[in-house]
């Protein structure tokens, strides 16, 4: 939970930084920056006992007043997060080409939603600033859990074991059939019990990937159905402050979760050969107690009390 709070206030700095550096390098801010060094080296005075150097302060204001408008530009903001999120999180970086799919289109339905949130206003666009600060998170951890599956797929010593225990184990089973010697037996059995034990946990990783995977399919799923639904709430009331804060806390919950999940994915590849048992364990006992989606979420239960209430409307 730290790190993810860490990485919204990262996400935040570096959000204020590219405004200000996108507001900066522009002809209006050039234009006063220009405007104001020929003034001061002009010596152009506005009044008895105006100084050069006044322009300078009168130059640096205009600036600052500038830049604030556009850094407070919802347009400016929603454009420069977009840009952000698809360089930080650029599927390019993604090798597995499912999950470098599964990122665009959860980039694809982040740019939508930040559109339609734009759109609105008032108490409706403030209640779904929150929703929207949890998605980019929510993309972060679609980008890191495809990071985990290349990680999986790469891993030099993880696919080394794959080839090469199952044939050691064969070869070691031929061996016991064939020893008659009691205490070369007894090795040999050793030998057997730990290969068989990596070959289980190897497999037990296979799996697991394998349901990451489908859990990265459900959540690209989840993101979409939150996508679809705020489109439909283009012609309803605005959402109260509460209902949103709902919406933003089930959208952290499943943050959270995948968050654990990725965690756990990591300490199983910084693992050795060896330690593959306490960490695959680790990453099983995460994925069996993230907590499985509210049937109905809290923008079902908003859409379908507009529904009710825009009914009743018309019968009246």
């Amino acid at each position: 939970m730290s790190r993810q709070r860490r990485t919204t206030d990262e996400m935040r700095q570096r959000l204020l930084g590219t405004l200000l550096a996108d507001a900066f390098f522009t002809w209006p801010s050039a234009l006063v920056i220009g405007l104001t060094l020929i003034a001061f080296f002009s010596g152009l005075t506005l009044f008895s006992g105006f100084q050069p150097w006044m322009w300078l302060v009168i130059g640096a204001i205009l600036e600052v007043i500038y830049l604030a408008i556009t850094v407070s530009d919802p347009t400016a903001r929603r454009e420069a997060l977009s840009r952000m999120l698809q360089e930080r999180f650029d599927p390019r970086d993604i090798k597995n080409l499912p999950a470098r799919q599964r990122l665009q289109k959860a980039l694809e339905y982040k740019r939508s939603i930040d559109q339609f949130i734009a759109k609105q206003s008032g108490a409706m666009q403030t209640a779904l600033q929150e929703t929207a600060r949890e998605i980019e998170a929510w993309i972060e951890q679609i980008y890191l859990l495809g990071k985990s599956i290349d990680n999986f797929e790469s891993n030099t010593i993880v696919e080394r074991d794959r080839r090469e225990v199952p044939t050691q184990l064969r070869a070691l089973e031929t061996r016991l059939q064939m020893e008659t010697d009691p205490s070369v037996r007894a090795e040999l059995e050793e030998a057997i019990a730990i290969r068989q034990r990596l070959l289980n946990d190897l497999q037990k990783v296979a799996s697991l990937i394998k349901r990451t995977e489908i859990r990265m399919d459900n959540t690209v799923a989840q993101l979409s159905s939150v996508h679809t639904k705020l489109q439909q709430m283009a012609h309803t009331r605005d959402m109260d402050s509460a209902r949103a804060r709902r919406l933003a806390q089930e959208i952290h919950a499943e943050v959270s979760a995948l968050s654990d999940i990725v965690e756990a994915m990591e300490d199983m590849y910084s693992s050795s050969a060896s330690g593959y048992v306490g960490a695959v364990d680790k990453l099983s006992a995460r994925i069996e107690s993230t907590p499985a989606q509210s049937q109905e979420s809290e923008l079902d239960r908003f859409l379908a009390e507009d529904e009710t209430r825009r009914r009743a409307s018309r019968r009246e």
